[in-house]
């Protein structure tokens, strides 16, 4: 049984995971033969003061951005 973990920064709509599930599923069956039912996959949204990109703090990057 396939087990995919995706990590994202902030958070995803139930939507985005719903169409995120579909398409990974669709891939995974297609590459590997397995049932897109098998396929277990695990969202988790890290808040964006949890994650750094280099030795920024990806809030902080967010902040700069802002007007």
């Amino acid at each position: 049984m396939p087990y995919v973990n995706i990590k994202v920064a902030g958070g995803l709509s139930i939507e985005q995971k719903r169409e995120i599930a579909k398409e990974v599923s669709a891939a995974i069956e297609r590459v590997t033969g397995k049932p897109r039912g098998s396929c277990y996959i695990v969202f988790d949204e890290v808040d964006r003061t949890n994650w750094a990109k280099g030795e920024e703090i990806l809030s902080d990057q967010d902040a700069k951005k802002r007007p």
